[in-house]
């Protein structure tokens, strides 16, 4: 089966910064290891003197007296400063400076605030630290292709590279001969390492398996690290030594430390996140005891500011939004608490409001864009004296389609609350920005980060009253491909298995167990972000992109849905395996989850992606994810699609072999390149472009057998949209009966299949070469089998 529309030359979202070599999910790199915007302290560096703390705050650097515990503002501008570090005579600052698109090595002297730029390439740059006679800097670069660990002299600028190891070599710290340093190599253990001066050699200290906020600091003397390795779902501050040795714990109070600085007092300084979102600002002896909470207690913006309080209304009531907010600079600004957002397809700095929130800014103008779901958004700019505090009112009109009137309700069955970003969120942090993002149902996903895993114990957490929430479970083999198990009533065990994992790589266990137990535990098993290619099947060489064991389990007929509108796969390319399963009579449906990490700093909004579904039943998750699994259902990430065909709605049948007539009510706040009718995987109309609301109708002449559906596709993604182009499919409307086929259709599909199974069963022989796995081989050939017969 040809897919008759040309793909887009973007696909999945890949990476909004210049894409680093070896790294497979820049979303990761990203929100891992690029810094983070809060309006509180982050990334402390006290001062060679003692006597001042420098640290990142809204955006800009700050330097804070300690006996007073007065921060004044260093930096200023539209971009984004972070990570300042002293030279050792306390004169400068080298920090990092983040346009959205691009991070450089600046230079900042401490009094007279004039600024120079030290290192900018083409791609990323990070973690500056003066060498022990302020001579030169050392930082990361990925220059050469990959995060390498680099040295500039500050007064000529000449550059040397200094490691050429594989992965990402990061945060480096000098210690006497040499640097200590964190590396980290996909699929491979995140490790400390250091750096031999004299002979180019490296030694690997310790081992953290996937620690994402792994950051470190080098004592005054060089003969000890401090860092913060993950432990279970949090992290502990930890003091090792260079040459090994026992290992102390210091501040035990403290459950979610990040960015450690040593000062040459032999203090630690460090922050943590606090239950509103905000970090505070400690210093503890290196010794242990308890920690003291330095977080400033004024705050000298340098200039004049003005308070602003923003409402959202929408018929004189409050309602919750999405705002961006920059001052006349074009320079971001969020409220003291909550979490923001960077948004990396628009590269915009975001939070959502309850209805009502203030920020504080330089006085001037103020910009505010404000939206409601994936309704248009709405923006203001005013001008705001020194000292006032404004009210500024955004009226948000009625959408245009209105959803709940034709009943649907929105989901995003795939989400994470934590999982190693810079906060830590409890389940009630989820409730704004659902609100602010009109979502009716979630189901966070707990799911493992190597082997640690992720927000146990919030598992049997729910919210029965709008927006409803139940946590579920995504049940990971990287190898054999990821399995929602979403509204089960228990946690499969294990979390992970298969290949490329220290535990439990050699199990003769199949993605079989997962999909069978979700079900038994009266829930919805779900094929998550499947294909991350724009075309799986191509004319010319082999398939490609496709989760290995899922073809086999579809013909097993355990499958129940598939992800089709995912923000890290390709909805095209994931809809072109989903006919071809189709079109083997197998009635899989398709459903919808953004894949957010919602303690991340920089991602996208949870719902980017979604799945509205009309359920039958009285509210509540389960008759939604019932609804779901009977595909009265569309996914989208924007458009809005109402399908019927001779009155039917999706997950119903139609009689086959004869012209019926459809009628699309379509909807989007950005333009649509194409309003399709598909039969069995062809397009057999097309309505054209869409803008605003529109209605389609006509005829179509279709064979006795299979399904008929409606898609929208194509354009450039406008805010509030996230994801990489516009796209919306309804559920298939069946021809005769749910789960009929075509028989040409069918066995060009097997036939495609077909190739597949031969790339997937040479995979398998490879990852699971020398193990014992007759049950997950037979799989595999039962599959195959099936097909063949198909094919026939």
């Amino acid at each position: 089966m040809a897919a008759l529309l040309a793909q887009p030359a973007t696909a999945e979202w890949t990476n909004r910064y210049p894409k680093i070599a070896g790294v497979s999910h820049h979303v990761y790199l990203e929100g891992f290891n690029l810094p983070t915007f809060a309006n509180s302290p982050t990334d402390p560096a006290p001062s060679p003197d003692g006597r001042r703390v420098a640290f990142a705050a809204r955006g800009w650097l700050w330097v804070m007296d300690i006996e007073s515990r007065e921060a004044r503002r260093l930096t200023h501008g539209s971009s984004v400063d972070s990570r300042p570090t002293w030279s050792p005579d306390g004169n400068s600052i080298a920090f990092v400076r983040d346009t959205s698109r691009d991070t450089a090595i600046w230079i900042v002297d401490v009094a007279s605030r004039r600024e120079r730029l030290l290192v900018d390439t083409p791609t990323i740059e990070l973690d500056p630290v003066f060498s022990e006679g302020g001579e030169s800097v050392y930082y990361s670069s990925a220059e050469a292709g990959d995060l390498d660990l680099w040295e500039v002299e500050v007064a000529s600028g000449a550059k040397t590279r200094l490691t050429t190891a594989r992965g990402q070599e990061l945060n480096p710290q000098p210690i006497v001969g040499g640097l200590v340093y964190v590396a980290k190599v996909s699929g491979a253990s995140d490790t400390i390492a250091t750096l031999s001066f004299a002979d180019g050699s490296i030694t690997t200290l310790r081992r953290e398996g996937l620690s994402p906020q792994l950051r470190l600091s080098a004592s005054p003397d060089g003969g000890s690290f401090a860092l913060t390795p993950l432990h279970g779902d949090r992290t502990q501050l930890l003091i090792s030594g260079i040459g090994g040795g026992e290992t102390l714990r210091v501040a035990e109070d403290a459950t979610y430390p990040l960015t450690p600085a040593w000062a040459r007092d032999g203090s630690l300084w460090y922050v943590e996140p606090d239950r509103s979102e905000r970090f505070a600002l400690f210093r503890v002896a290196s010794t242990g005891g308890l920690a003291q909470d330095l977080t400033p207690l004024s705050w000298d913006m340098g200039e004049a500011t003005a308070r602003v309080t923003i409402r959202t209304r929408r018929d004189g009531s409050p309602l919750p939004a999405r705002l961006v907010v920059v001052d006349g600079a074009g320079h971001p600004s969020v409220p003291d608490t909550g979490i923001s957002y960077f948004d990396g397809q628009h590269g915009k700095i975001f939070f959502h409001s309850p209805g009502t929130v203030t920020v504080e800014l330089p006085a001037g103008e103020v910009m505010i864009n404000a939206s409601h779901g994936f309704d248009r958004a709405v923006t203001a700019t005013r001008r705001v004296r020194a000292g006032e505090t404004a009210i500024i009112d955004l009226d948000l009109p009625a959408p245009e389609f209105d959803l709940a009137a034709r009943g649907w309700v929105g989901g995003d069955l795939h989400s994470h609350l934590n999982y190693g970003g810079p906060f830590q969120l409890e389940p009630e942090d989820m409730i704004t920005p659902l609100r602010a993002e009109a979502i009716d149902v979630s189901t966070p996903q707990l799911a493992n980060l190597q082997t640690s895993l992720m927000d146990a114990r919030y598992w049997g957490w729910q919210r029965t009253e709008p927006p409803l929430i139940r946590f579920s479970q995504e049940v990971r083999s990287h190898f054999l491909g990821h399995v929602g198990v979403i509204g089960a009533d228990a946690l499969h065990t294990p979390w992970f298995f298969g290949p490329g994992y220290p535990a439990y790589d050699r199990l003769d266990i199949s993605n079989a167990s997962p999909l069978r137990f979700a079900r038994e535990q009266g829930g919805l098993n779900i094929y998550v972000h499947p294909v991350a290619v724009s075309d799986p099947f191509p004319t010319a060489g082999e398939p490609r992109g496709i989760p290995l064991e899922l073809v086999p389990d579809a013909l097993a007929g355990d499958v129940d849905a598939i992800e089709l509108a995912c923000l890290w796969s390709d909805e095209l390319g994931t809809a072109e395996l989903w006919y071809r399963l189709l079109n083997l009579g197998l009635p899989i449906m398709p459903s919808g989850g953004s894949d957010t990490m919602h303690n991340f700093h920089r991602t996208m909004a949870v719902g980017a992606t979604r799945v509205y579904a009309k359920p039958a039943g009285p509210g509540g998750i389960a008759s939604f994810l019932d609804a779901v699994r009977e595909g009265r259902s569309f996914v989208t990430n924007g458009p809005m699609i109402d399908f019927t065909v001779e009155g039917v709605g999706p997950g119903g049948t139609v009689q086959g072999g004869t012209r019926l007539a459809f009628a699309i009510d379509a909807s989007s706040s950005a333009p649509v390149e194409q309003i399709e009718v598909l039969v069995n995987g062809r397009v057999v109309w097309s309505g054209g472009r869409l803008e605003g609301s529109r209605r389609f109708t006509g005829t179509v002449d279709v064979p006795a057998g299979g399904w008929i559906a409606a898609r929208a596709r194509g354009g450039e993604s406008v805010w509030p949209l996230q994801d990489s182009y516009m796209f919306a499919h309804t559920a298939p409307v069946w021809l005769g009966e749910r789960g009929s086929s075509d028989p040409d259709a069918a066995r060009s599909a097997a036939g495609d299949l077909l190739r597949w199974m031969d790339v997937a069963e040479a995979r398998l022989a490879t990852g699971y070469e020398g193990a014992a796995v007759p049950q997950l081989r037979a799989r595999f050939a039962e599959g195959r089998a099936r097909l063949t017969e198909l094919a026939r």
